[in-house]
């Protein structure tokens, strides 16, 4: 199935380079550009130059203006993305204001803001599964990053109120467009990637859009190599001038290491080790294999409403054949324990997704209306093996943990499922006032079994929650053209499975928030700025039941609060900047034995991400120089772990760039250019204290036609 896909994706990039317009003289040619289909909407990114977008449809499905949401917002664009040589979306969220991104592995990463786990959305379809623990597919087919923070339950249904990421695809163009790159760098990273878009026949009505990539390299820790592959090809039908039918299908692979960080000592101290210290055995390996389709439909109604419908299917593969530490080293006998597995999990997430939007006339004054429906499934199967553990390792020598052989012995089955109705109204109160309100209602059940090759077991009920109500509103006045100012309140809810003695399972956990900010949009739309409070209450979160031990009651609560402030766009001519600080206070009011304490302490309370790149003109132009900092104050470890802690830190970034023509360029980034060494995260004993990575290189060529 999948090798029939990418022949569907080779045959149209043919098409699009052989079928791209057609000249009186039947001579191919560039043409006039002309957007056909479903248009380029004002949040799209992709050719703008720009670090800033105008509008962002995290808010609303359609282009909402981003002074006109009543909660914060940023977005990555695509000029950022090329600009700093992102490639995956931990690089992305990882100079987004707000948020942290943690790694898991060489393959994914955990990404929270304002204290908890932020949620995803595709192109504005909810997904269940999480942001964090899942490859997501390379940046190459995205136009734009979409962040939302605090609360989303309105659009987004149950999760935590961190906050949602909505990555938005790059479409099917009208205008033929190429462009490949090349890049090479540290470690033996060699990637190349094409993007072809254009239309297909003659009247354009039919349009096609391809991305290849594939990357080869090692790490900066020895004995480990990764290869990733990607492919992503989309096509667009006009049947009307009014109705334009999508399809896509992307593909992504990747074969590296299973990797983990390093073990700490039984002392609770870290380990006095290179940064290319590999603890694994070069026979453990994860395997990635993420596949999507997608099926829209758009209409655009004779009184300017539009209604679409998506429907998506995205199926992953995780096989993962390793050991790890399974203890800290003994600094008397310099030995660690290992234990040792194999797992093999299928994920399917089927989805819909449909709505209609709009103005109407109300009072005199027109406004806008949002009416949707949406549904996930979200599954899994797994089967496995854990075999015997191996003690008294030679720490530094990981080759000796020998690799089993036995069959699978365990397996089991779990289902989520959620749908929701939602509507939201922009209501134009006065020519200065303009107040959103919405609201949703969900269902959310899931169930979980056991399954061959383990113990077959009856599918057993999990978290349900049902007919569950979640509002939403927001004030903006705008003090002028430039400025305005607003508050909102946004919910979102979390089921839970725990029980009460009395054999009822606890009601769901409410993240509320109230949010007071101001937004600018300076010099004619170019520049961006936001300046936000917040006040999150986590409540109904699952304690002991101090008087029926192994029961719980709903009395936890936990707070996060703080404020954040961002620049994003062009402040003078030339130059592009992204911006934006954090500060962040989480603590647990009611807990069974962390009361007082932070919610996690690998959130840092103060965080700074700022980039910058300059056009330069006169007698240099052609060049181009970015630099940029990512900094945060201090962080821990969690539980016994607490007493390992990376202070404060600040990594620099730097680009140097020429363009050649106006469609050859070539550029340098350099990433941790002083060469700091710090941990990026800090783990358990046994596992997950990673360093960052160390000074490294890219050096990019790019072409266009």
């Amino acid at each position: 199935m999948g090798s029939g896909k990418r022949g569907l994706a080779g045959g149209l990039v043919a098409m699009a380079v052989g079928g791209l317009a057609w000249g009186a003289d039947g001579v191919p040619t560039l043409g006039e550009v002309e957007v056909r289909g479903t248009p380029l909407d004002s949040a799209t990114t992709e050719g703008s130059g720009s670090y800033t977008s105008p509008a962002v449809t995290v808010a609303g499905k359609e282009a909402v203006p981003r002074r006109e949401i009543p909660n914060s917002v940023s977005v990555v664009t695509r000029q950022q993305m090329d600009d700093q040589a992102m490639v995956t979306v931990t690089d992305a969220l990882q100079y987004t204001t707000g948020v942290t991104a943690i790694p898991n592995d060489p393959s994914q990463a955990q990404f929270s803001a304002r204290g908890y786990a932020l949620g995803v959305m595709y192109d504005g379809m909810p997904a269940y599964s999480s942001l964090s623990g899942y490859q997501q597919f390379d940046l190459a087919i995205y136009d734009r990053v979409e962040v939302w923070r605090g609360p989303a339950g309105l659009l987004q249904g149950s999760d935590d109120p961190a906050g949602v990421v909505n990555l938005v695809r790059k479409k099917a163009r009208s205008e033929f467009a190429a462009n490949a790159t090349l890049s090479t760098g540290s470690w033996n990273d060699n990637r190349a990637d094409l993007d072809v878009t254009g239309p297909l026949n003659q009247d354009r009505s039919l349009r096609g859009r391809v991305v290849l990539s594939g990357e080869s390299k090692d790490f900066f820790y020895d004995r480990a190599h990764d290869n990733r592959w990607l492919s992503y090809g989309e096509l667009e039908y006009d049947l009307s001038s009014r109705t334009t039918l999508s399809l896509s299908n992307t593909i992504q692979v990747d074969k590296g290491p299973s990797w983990s960080g390093l073990p700490a000592s039984t002392t609770g101290s870290f380990l006095d080790v290179s940064r290319s210290t590999n603890a694994y055995p070069s026979w453990s390996s994860m395997y990635w294999r993420t596949e999507e389709n997608v099926l829209a439909m758009e209409h655009h109604f004779d009184n300017q409403w539009v209604g679409k419908i998506s429907l998506s299917q995205r199926d992953q593969r995780q096989d993962f054949f390793d050991a790890y530490p399974s203890s800290g080293v003994n600094p008397a006998t310099d030995t660690l324990s290992y234990a040792r597995r194999h797992f093999q999990y299928d994920y399917h997430r089927q989805g819909v997704d449909a709505y209609l939007t709009g103005p109407f006339q109300w009072l005199g004054r027109q406004h806008r209306a949002l009416l949707g429906f949406n549904y996930d499934k979200f599954s899994y199967t797994y089967r496995g093996f854990k075999a015997a553990g191996l003690n008294g390792i030679p720490w530094g020598d990981p080759q000796a943990v020998t690799q089993p052989s036995q069959p699978y012995d365990r397996g089991g089955a779990n289902e989520n499922l959620e749908h929701g109705v939602f509507g939201q109204v922009r209501l134009s109160l006065a020519d200065p006032w303009k107040l959103t309100l919405g609201a949703r209602v969900t269902d959310f059940s899931t169930r979980s079994r056991g399954q061959s090759p383990g113990a077959v077991t009856p599918w057993q009920p999990g978290a349900q929650a049902f007919q569950h109500i979640t509002p939403y509103g927001g004030l903006t006045y705008d003090l002028n053209r430039q400025w305005s100012l607003y508050a909102s309140y946004s919910e979102i809810f979390m089921p839970q499975t725990a029980q009460t003695y009395q054999g009822r399972t606890l009601d769901p956990r409410i993240g509320s928030q109230y949010e007071l900010g101001t937004k600018g949009e300076l010099l004619d739309g170019k520049l961006n700025t936001s300046f936000a409070v917040f006040h999150i209450e986590d409540r109904n979160r699952a304690m002991d039941d101090p008087n029926h031990p192994d029961y719980s009651i709903q009395a936890g609560k936990a707070e996060s609060k703080g404020w954040e402030t961002e620049v994003s766009g062009s402040p003078l001519t030339g130059l592009e900047l992204s911006a934006g600080y954090t500060n962040l206070i989480t603590r647990l009011e009611r807990d069974d034995s962390a009361q007082g304490q932070p919610l996690n302490n690998w959130w840092p309370r103060h965080t700074l991400k700022l980039w910058g790149n300059y056009q330069f003109s006169g007698s240099l132009q052609g060049f181009s120089a970015g630099l940029g900092l990512n900094a945060m104050s201090r962080f821990a470890g969690n539980g016994s772990s607490a007493s390992r802690e990376q202070g404060g830190y600040g990594v620099v970034d730097a680009r140097l760039g020429y363009r050649f023509t106006p469609k050859s360029s070539v550029s340098l980034n350099v990433k941790n250019l002083f060469d700091r060494s710090y941990f990026a995260r800090i783990g358990g004993s046994n596992t997950y204290n990673t360093y960052g990575e160390p000074r490294s290189v890219m050096l990019t060529w790019r072409l266009s036609l």
